[in-house]
């Protein structure tokens, strides 16, 4: 009979996702895992095989946070709702400093195909969302959320060169000069 598990999988994976979110790949290693909570590193070898599985538990448990973090805030419709929204996303990004683990992380699902599938979960839910506090005056809400998102993304990537002001703020400049050339949802 086996031994009862002192640890949780979900404490194993609290610990990863924050060893991950905090430091990157380089502080994600088995043993980094295991002396976080407290277990041999063999024991964590015996329950999730290797890091890549641990990580992409990790991913996948994203998506559900991810989901849960969107239907936790509210669901107004029209520009004001929208903006809210984004406001409220993008100013989840904070100002930038931990910007750099994100990058890392994006890399890592370029190279895996679970979790290039997970990230595409997550953007999706993401997109919904903002296409659901789209004005009804809007054609294609879900084009553009995509646009928006790819706004989004791409004024991320900007920021690292740019470095001007926090991520958050530079990301939403970026997304006010986007709804000002869509009918509609200009602020």
């Amino acid at each position: 009979m086996p031994r009862p598990k002192r640890v949780s999988d979900e404490a194993v994976l609290d610990a990863a996702a924050r060893l991950l979110f905090e430091g990157g790949s380089a502080q994600f290693t088995l043993s980094d895992v295991a002396a976080a909570v407290g277990i041999a590193r063999a024991t964590l070898i015996q329950r999730f095989d290797n890091r890549e599985t641990i990580l992409r538990k990790v991913a996948e448990r994203q998506v559900s946070v991810t989901a849960q973090y969107l239907d936790g805030l509210p669901l107004k419709r029209g520009r004001d709702g929208l903006w809210q929204f984004l406001e409220t996303i993008v100013g989840d990004m904070g100002d930038g400093e931990d910007f750099g683990v994100h990058v890392e992380l994006a890399w890592l699902e370029t190279a895996d195909p679970k979790l290039r599938s997970y990230a595409a979960d997550r953007y999706a839910l993401v997109q919904a969302a903002m296409a659901a506090r789209m004005p009804d005056s809007v054609a294609r809400p879900g084009e553009i959320a995509a646009h928006l998102h790819a706004v989004i993304a791409g004024a991320t990537m900007q920021w690292v060169a740019a470095r001007d002001g926090s991520l958050s703020h530079y990301v939403l400049n970026q997304l006010k000069v986007a709804l000002n050339e869509i009918r509609g949802l200009a602020i």
